[in-house]
């Protein structure tokens, strides 16, 4: 059926045009938590903070649970639609165009990007959904700030239908509610202006002249006055001469280049910007990627659609330090090519920018403001209503453009290889490429993909066409020769010169993070990492990284997580080793290593809390380790940097500091296993050993011998796994060592069909966890002893030993020893014939995985419960347990998912 969900106003649910009762005010409040990422999980953590704020109630988590299970009940008429459980988090399953707060937006984006017509039907639609203020009745933090968003949207929808309405010349059909706008926003200046302009396209000019003084009169006893913009709206005739018919119109564009390639996809869209007559557009980009190159392409393209003329500034925004041109100049020089004589130009900038506006309203220019600063830089500028256009660029985001005057930002990245190769070409030659294609793509890669790097390799290479292309891709080979080779005395064309120009405008804080990112290896970072590499709070951090941001130094590729371009990442090395003393380098880097060793130390002990720890100090002095306060968050933690710890390897190796590389090898081995990404392991062990070597650190040997003998394991390298568990176990100092260093053997023994000798290992360990009273140790292998003795027909006392292990993990609090101790008695009694007692064992299992968020260990455990259930002959749940299983393989990308997939697709064809 049906279903339709209301926020803009009171919270309906309707299912097939019928009320549905979702319960009291609390159990809406999380109804509207779930709307709002409508199809996509929310975790248990963000409802209680959108429901309750700081005011969470004891057992929180439990009344949360009892609403979702209400709403569940009240969704039941609805179908499809209801609440599920995922694991990274809660999800109403729910499409987003049933939500009409997603409809809202949905429909106002796409006016942004439509023509006039199209425009004010869909903004028409989108206001048409509103019945009064959003979520009436209900109030959380979350609520009332996003209330407060949404109006601000509201209104925001408003303004621009009002604009469009007035474009189409419809102004007659929204005065009405414009007023009614103007009385709730009286001091609006862009609403005022609005009214004005209406009022007078019809006809009303008394009208006009009367709101345009109350205007002034609301703005005077504030101590202020009507915007230049409201101004001009109301007095329509600019003062300014026009150009005579005699004159010729500007041609002021730069010249066009003969080596511009690629950018077909960044083209088309200035092209439909272009016939939807979006009249600000903002390139925005890193030093050295082409925007100015590809404003200029264009505009040469385009030009014969301006007629009125072409007008080009640069503003110099990222040249040397106090070399930006202010707006004032730029407006005498604009207003004199516009055919106003000096002596006739106002002074006040304000009345500068109104008359350059009045010149450019009814008439149709191109105006390219290259190179600009920031917004305040060009706003001033804009040519205001009228049908001329405006392309900016600048390394600054520019989002303050975007979201006050509805720029549109097109973001220009590096090269992809096709285009890098063609403009290699087009300096070269397409023989002398084909020729050496091997030493172009290694030109390519050493230039970052960089257009201005390689115009420069291009330009030296074309210099000496005898040159070698392989020899001077060998120039690039260490990071310092990357900088030199691209290097040029013409700062125009110089790599190192355009970065440090681009970090010239950076403040301090900024600059400091800048200099320190360049010893984070990569690929990505977070503000809080970058918090503890610089000793700031994480504020500082994200304010900093921001800034990098804008000058697009930085880029925030995923929200939250910032990359750099390999060439500006080694150019902020480069200018840390100029500027940093070697202890203020080992101090960074000792607070980079400290916080991930220290956040993957939490996120371990999370992963298997009864896992027994290493010692890893307490952190330096400014480093700031993230909490991770359960498996879902320890588990996503380890998903984003991975890639980081691996990289942090070499790193911390070349730094001497090898305690944390063996330290980053423990911490990751369960995450790498769970995931299947068993070579990983290897090398990470490896890595961890060679640290351990160096140290000569029995403890750290010890630990790095046996990880690499489990990796070895679960790659079927039983020689290699024996080889690395037997030095562990001369190595370890422990009983509790080598109690643990046996059950990995048995393990080893168990994949290799040797049950007896699993069982050996197994009660060798038994006996020394007992002789030192390690309570988890033991109850663990009890359980694993239980194991092989089902494995070897002896189910009874299988049986035996697995239930002192379930009352052991009971006696300790390991709910993880505890859900895997039932997955064994559901084994035990799957063996013994039990299968409906195996299937209910199974369940508690599951039931604990899944409340411990431990995926994998939940998948394996659906997989054996699919047996039973065949077994049972239920044919139709064991493929629901196979389903779930790779569903939940699928997830983590763990290979075991293509044999399950494949036991489920023999079910499925049996069937």
């Amino acid at each position: 059926m049906p279903v339709e969900f209301r926020v803009l106003g009171d919270v309906e649910v309707l299912v097939d045009g019928r009320s549905v009762d979702v319960g009291p005010a609390r159990q809406r409040c999380v109804l509207v938590a779930l709307l709002h990422d409508a199809g996509q999980p929310v975790a248990v953590e963000r409802i209680l903070s959108r429901v309750w704020g700081e005011h969470l109630p004891r057992r929180g988590k439990k009344v949360m649970y009892g609403y979702l299970s209400r709403l569940r009940q009240a969704l039941a008429a609805a179908g499809d639609v209801t609440v599920v459980k995922e694991r990274a988090g809660y999800v109403l399953t729910a499409d987003p165009a049933a939500v009409d707060l997603h409809r809202f937006r949905r429909l106002v984006a796409e006016a942004g990007t439509a023509d006039d017509d199209q425009a004010a039907r869909s903004l028409t639609r989108a206001l048409a959904l509103w019945r009064g203020k959003p979520f009436e009745g209900l109030t959380t933090p979350w609520l009332e700030e996003l209330r407060a968003t949404l109006e601000t949207e509201r209104f925001a929808a408003v303004l621009d239908r009002n604009d469009v309405a007035i474009r189409l010349g419809r102004q007659d059909d929204v005065l009405g509610e414009m007023f009614r706008e103007a009385a709730a926003h009286p001091l609006d200046e862009r609403l005022a202006g609005q009214v004005v302009l209406a009022l007078h396209r019809s006809g009303r000019h008394a009208d006009a002249d009367r709101h345009h003084a109350e205007l002034s009169r609301r703005l005077a006893e504030l101590g202020a006055e009507p915007s230049p913009v409201v101004r001009e709206r109301h007095e329509l005739s600019p003062a300014a001469p026009r150009r005579r018919p005699d004159q010729p119109a500007p041609r002021q564009l730069l010249a066009h280049s003969p080596f511009f390639v690629g950018r077909e996809g960044e083209l088309d869209v200035l092209n439909d910007l272009l016939r939807l007559h979006r009249p600000l557009v903002a390139i925005s980009g890193a030093a050295g990627v082409g925007k100015t190159t590809l404003a200029m392409h264009w505009a040469h393209t385009v030009q014969e659609s301006f007629p009125d003329g072409q007008l080009y500034v640069n503003l110099r925004g990222f040249e040397h330090a106090g070399s930006a041109v202010s707006p004032a100049e730029v407006l005498r020089s604009l207003l004199t090519t516009l055919g106003v004589p000096p002596d006739r130009a106002p002074s006040d900038i304000d009345a500068m920018a109104a008359a350059y506006r009045g010149l450019l309203s009814s008439r149709r220019f191109l105006v390219v403001l290259d190179n600009a600063r920031d917004v305040r830089q060009i706003r001033p500028l804009l040519p205001g209503a009228g049908t001329s256009m405006v392309v900016v660029t600048s390394r600054n985001h520019l989002m303050g453009l975007v979201a006050g005057d509805g720029a549109h930002l097109v973001t220009l990245r590096q090269m992809d290889r096709r285009e890098a190769r063609a403009l290699i070409e087009r300096h070269l030659g397409r023989d002398r490429v084909e020729a050496e294609p091997q030493a172009v793509d290694e030109l390519i890669a050493g230039a970052g993909f960089l257009p201005l790097a390689l115009a420069v390799l291009a330009a030296r290479a074309s210099l000496n066409p005898a040159f070698s292309l392989k020899a001077l891709a060998g120039e690039l080979d260490s990071e310092q020769s990357r900088l030199d080779t691209l290097d040029d005395d013409d700062p125009k064309t110089s790599v190192r010169a355009a970065i440090s120009l681009s970090c010239q405008h950076l403040g301090p804080t900024a600059a400091q993070v800048f200099r320190l990112l360049g010893v984070h290896p990569g690929p990505d970072v977070t503000a809080v990492a970058t918090a503890s590499l610089a000793g700031l709070s994480r504020e500082e951090a994200e304010v900093a990284l921001d800034e990098l941001a804008r000058v697009h130094l930085a880029e925030e590729h995923q929200p939250g997580r910032f990359v750099f371009h390999d060439l500006v990442r080694v150019y902020a090395a480069e200018r840390f080793r100029l500027d940093a003393l070697v202890p203020a380098r080992k101090d960074a880097v000792r607070r980079l290593l400290d916080h991930y060793v220290h956040t993957a130390f939490s996120g371990a002990m999370v992963l298997r809390p009864m896992r027994d720890r290493i010692d890893v100090g307490t952190p330096a002095p400014g480093a700031r380790p993230e909490p991770l306060s359960d498996y879902q968050a320890a588990w996503r933690w380890f998903e984003d940097e991975i890639a980081v710890l691996r990289q942090l390897l070499p790193l911390a190796a070349s730094e001497g500091f090898d305690q944390h590389v063996w330290q980053l090898a423990w911490t990751t081995a369960d995450f790498l296993d769970r995931q299947g990404r068993w070579h990983d392991w290897v090398e990470i062990g490896t890595s961890a050993l060679a640290a351990g070597t160096r140290l000569a650190d029995q403890r750290a040997l010890t630990s790095a011998h046996r990880g690499l003998g489990q990796a070895f394991i679960m790659l079927r390298s039983f020689a290699k796994a024996r080889a690395h568990l037997t030095s562990a176990l001369e190595l370890g100092d422990t009983p509790v060592d080598k109690a643990g260093i046996h059950r990995d053997l048995a393990l080893m023994a168990d994949a290799q069909g040797g049950y007896a000798e699993a069982l050996d290992h197994g009660q060798h360990a038994l006996e020394i966890y007992r002789e030192c009273g390690h309570r988890a140790g033991e109850a663990a292998a009890l359980n694993q002893v239980g194991w092989y003795l089902c494995q070897l027909g002896s189910h009874r006392h299988a049986l035996t030993m697995c239930q002192e292990a379930l009352e052991r993990h009971r006696a300790v609090g390991d709910w993880t020893g505890e859900a895997v101790t039932w997955d064994s008695l559901g084994f035990i009694h799957h063996r013994m014939g039990a299968n409906a007692r195996a299937i209910e064992c199974y369940q508690r299992a599951l039931a604990l995985y899944r409340e411990l968020g431990d995926v994998f260990e939940n998948a394996a455990t659906l997989t054996r419960l699919a047996d039973a259930h065949l077994a049972e002959g239920d044919t139709s749940a064991a493929r629901d347990a196979l389903r779930g299983a790779a569903a939940l393989l699928d997830d983590l990308s763990h290979p075991d998912a293509r044999g399950v997939r494949a036991r489920l697709a023999a079910l499925v064809t049996g069937a």
